[in-house]
C-alpha cells in the first residue's frame, strides 16, 4: 500500500503567530468535540497518522509540488536556490534581466513575501509535528511499536524543520508544544541552540526509526542520520567545533553503509530484452546509462531495488488520482511534482536569428509546421522538456562553467543526461532537424540546456498528459539520495583536516559517472565540493540552506555565500544586471513576524535593519 501517494488533509492547521480563539466555558462543557482543543483533537491513533501524511505532504511541497495555486512554490524555489549560483527565472517574450529576477538582490528585504513563506511554511511544519506529538501521547495504540513510529517521524520532522530554520535566518524561535492562548511574546534562541535542538529531535527520531522504509515515502533511518549529519557539519561550522565533524561522519557513515551507490543500470528502462513501448517510444534507452536510470519512472524507491534511494517523496499515478477524485482542471490543478511547468527554458518563445529568418518558415525554430508523429504535442512536446512557464533556468555555473576542461568527460555531461542542443522542428525551414545552438536565436541567454531529470521522451509520460506534458503522473522525485550523503561526509571531512578522505567520497560519485577527472588530496576545498554538489545534486539539493550553513553567526560575513553569489548567480555573474554588494548573511526575519510580535523583541537579522 502506498498511501502518501494520496492527498490526505491535515485534521488541524495552526500556524505559527495565528491568533487562536477561546471559547465560553459553558458551550465547552456542553458539547467539548465542537471545536479541537490538545485534549479533543485526537481519538485513535488513525488521525495522528493523518496528521503526520499533512507534514509528508507539507515536506512534498518544499520540495516542488504545487497546485492551481502554486501552492509552495517559492518556498521550494527559493530553497533549491533560486537566485542562488545554480537558478533564476528564465525571461520569457525579451529574454532580458528584470526586477522580478530573484538575483536582484535589490528587491530583496524583510518584506518580501518569498520569506515570509519560507518562514511560515517551516513553522507549519513544526506545527504539524507538534501536534501529532501531542496526539501521540494522547490516544490508544494497537502497540507501543506503532506508537514509537508515529513519535520518531514527527520528531524528525520537527528537527527537520529548526535544521532548516537555523540555516536560513540563524537563531530563531524555539517553539516545542501547541500553544492554546495568543502568544505575542516570542524571542529568538541562538543559532546553536536551534541546531542543537534539531539535533536531539533527528537523533530521537533516528533511535526509534526503521532501518528501511516501511512504505514508500516513508522516513527510515537513512535519513534521519543524514540530516544529523548535515546538522553537525551546520553545528561544527557556527561554533568552530571539530568534535561535531566527527559525528556528522558517524552519522552519514552509517547512512551510505546502508545505501550503497547504484553504480550499474538498472530499472524499468535498462533491459535490452524488453521490447514493451510506451506512447510508441521504446521501454530499453540503449545510450541510457545508470544516472540515466536513476531519473526513471519505476526507478526512484529503494522498494525498486534502488539502493540509493534514501528518502523518496511519492506522486500519485493517473489511475490512483483519477480514483481519489484528484483529476482537474488544466493546468495546474493538481499537486505533483510538475518540474517542466516551472522548470527550464521556453523553446516556443525562442525566435531564429536576423539572418536564419526565412519566408514561409516560422519565427521560431521550435513551432511552426512540426510532425507530431515525431513530435507529439509539436512546441510543447516531450523532446523539449513539455510545458514550461520559464519559471526557472539554470545558471552558467551549473550549466557551463563546472564542466570545463577536465571535467568535460563526465557521465552526468552526456547529451543523455545534459542536452544541449536541440533540432529545428520546423518543417517549413531549410534547417528542419539540423542542430539549433544559443547563437542561432534572437536573445541567445534564453536558451538553458535540459536534462534527463526533468526531460523525458513519452515512454515517461501518462498518454493523458500529451500533448501538453505537464502533470509528471506517478513520477516520485528524490529528497535525499546517498550520493548528497557522501558530499556531507566529505564536507566534514575537509573540516577536520582529513583532505584524503574527503577526496575519496567525492571520487566514489565521479567514479560512478565514469568521470576521467579525479580529485587529488591538495584539490579539495570546499568550493570543489559546491561544484561536485552542483554536477550531482542540480534540482535535487536544498542549495540556499547549503549555502547559508556556511557561514557562522560569529563571522562578519559569509565568504562563501559571497562569492558564490557575486561569481555565480544569473544577474551578478552571468548578466550583471545587479551591481550591488552581498551585505547579507542569513535571510531577513519576515517584517510581518516582527510586526505580529508585539509584546517580545524579534531583533532583525544583521543587514536587513
Amino acid at each position: 500500500m502506498k498511501n502518501l501517494k494520496y492527498i490526505l488533509l491535515g485534521l488541524i492547521v495552526i500556524s505559527f503567530f495565528l491568533p487562536s480563539c477561546e471559547s465560553d466555558k459553558d458551550f465547552l462543557t456542553e458539547d467539548p468535540k465542537t471545536i479541537y482543543t490538545p485534549e479533543t483533537a485526537f481519538e485513535k491513533s488513525s488521525q495522528v497518522d493523518a496528521q503526520l501524511v499533512t507534514a509528508y505532504r507539507q515536506v512534498f511541497n518544499m520540495y516542488g509540488g504545487y497546485n492551481m495555486f502554486w501552492t509552495g512554490l517559492t518556498t521550494q524555489q527559493l530553497l533549491h536556490g533560486q537566485g542562488a549560483d545554480v537558478f533564476d527565472i528564465v525571461h520569457t517574450g525579451v529574454g532580458q534581466p528584470t526586477a522580478n529576477a530573484y538575483s536582484n538582490y535589490a528587491t530583496w528585504s524583510p518584506g518580501n513575501g518569498m520569506f515570509n513563506n519560507l518562514w511560515v511554511d517551516m513553522y507549519q511544519l513544526i506545527s504539524y509535528a507538534n501536534m501529532a506529538l501531542l496526539g501521540a501521547e494522547n490516544v490508544e495504540w494497537s502497540s507501543e511499536a506503532d506508537k514509537s513510529y508515529a513519535i520518531a517521524q514527527a520528531r524528525f520532522f520537527r528537527g527537520y524543520g529548526y535544521l532548516r530554520l537555523a540555516e536560513c535566518f540563524g537563531g530563531v524561535p524555539i517553539v516545542d508544544q501547541i500553544s492554546e492562548t495568543l502568544k505575542l511574546d516570542y524571542v529568538r534562541d541562538s543559532r546553536e541552540d536551534v541546531y542543537k535542538f534539531a539535533i536531539a529531535d533527528l537523533e530521537a527520531a533516528e533511535a526509534l526509526l526503521p532501518m528501511y522504509p516501511l512504505q514508500d515515502g516513508r522516513l527510515a533511518q537513512g535519513v534521519a542520520n543524514h540530516f544529523i549529519a548535515e546538522a553537525y557539519i551546520a553545528l561544527g561550522t557556527e561554533m568552530n567545533d571539530a568534535a561535531s565533524y566527527d559525528k556528522a561522519i558517524a552519522a552519514a557513515t552509517k547512512t551510505i553503509d546502508a545505501h550503497p551507490l547504484m553504480t550499474d543500470r538498472f530499472g524499468t528502462r535498462a533491459n535490452p530484452a524488453d521490447q514493451s513501448v510506451v506512447n510508441g517510444v521504446p521501454a530499453y534507452r540503449e545510450d541510457g546509462n545508470v544516472f540515466f536510470d536513476l531519473f526513471q519512472v519505476g526507478n526512484y524507491d529503494y522498494s525498486a531495488g534502488n539502493t540509493e534511494a534514501v528518502w523518496t517523496l511519492q506522486a500519485a499515478t493517473f489511475e490512483e488520482a483519477q480514483a481519489n477524485g484528484l483529476i482537474g482542471g488544466w493546468p495546474f490543478e493538481n499537486p505533483y511534482y510538475s518540474l517542466t511547468a516551472f522548470v527550464g527554458p521556453v523553446f516556443r518563445n525562442m525566435t531564429w536569428r536576423e539572418d536564419l529568418i526565412e519566408e514561409g518558415a516560422a519565427s521560431c525554430p521550435f513551432a511552426g509546421n512540426i510532425d507530431q508523429s515525431l513530435f507529439p504535442g509539436g512546441a510543447t512536446c516531450a523532446y523539449l522538456g513539455g510545458f514550461s512557464t520559464g519559471g526557472t533556468m539554470e545558471t552558467n555555473y551549473v550549466s557551463k562553467k563546472v564542466w570545463v576542461g577536465d571535467y568535460a568527460d563526465d557521465m552526468r555531461n552526456l547529451p543523455i543526461n545534459l542536452t544541449r542542443e536541440f533540432l529545428c522542428l520546423d518543417q517549413d525551414h531549410s534547417l528542419y532537424l539540423q542542430p539549433v545552438t544559443e547563437d542561432m536565436i534572437s536573445i541567445p541567454d534564453m536558451m538553458s540546456p535540459m536534462r534527463s531529470k526533468i526531460k523525458m521522451d513519452d515512454w515517461g509520460w501518462h498518454p493523458s498528459e500529451i500533448p501538453m506534458h505537464i502533470s509528471q503522473y506517478g513520477r516520485d522525485w528524490y529528497a535525499v539520495r546517498s550520493a548528497e550523503t557522501l558530499l556531507l561526509r566529505a564536507e566534514a571531512y575537509y573540516r577536520k583536516g582529513s583532505s584524503d578522505l574527503a577526496a575519496a567520497d567525492i571520487n566514489e560519485i565521479r567514479s560512478r559517472a565514469q568521470a576521467t577527472k579525479l580529485i587529488s588530496a591538495g584539490e579539495v576545498d570546499i568550493y570543489t565540493i559546491l561544484d561536485e554538489r552542483a554536477r550531482e545534486l542540480c534540482y535535487e539539493e536544498h542549495r540556499f540552506p547549503t549555502l547559508l550553513r556556511m557561514g557562522s553567526s560569529n563571522s562578519s560575513a559569509n565568504e562563501v555565500l559571497v562569492n558564490q553569489l557575486s561569481n555565480h548567480s544569473r544577474f551578478m555573474g552571468d548578466i550583471p544586471y545587479y551591481t550591488g554588494t552581498i551585505h547579507f548573511k542569513f535571510f531577513p526575519i519576515p517584517q510581518t513576524v516582527i510586526n505580529a510580535n508585539t509584546e517580545g523583541g524579534l531583533e532583525q537579522n544583521p543587514g536587513w535593519q
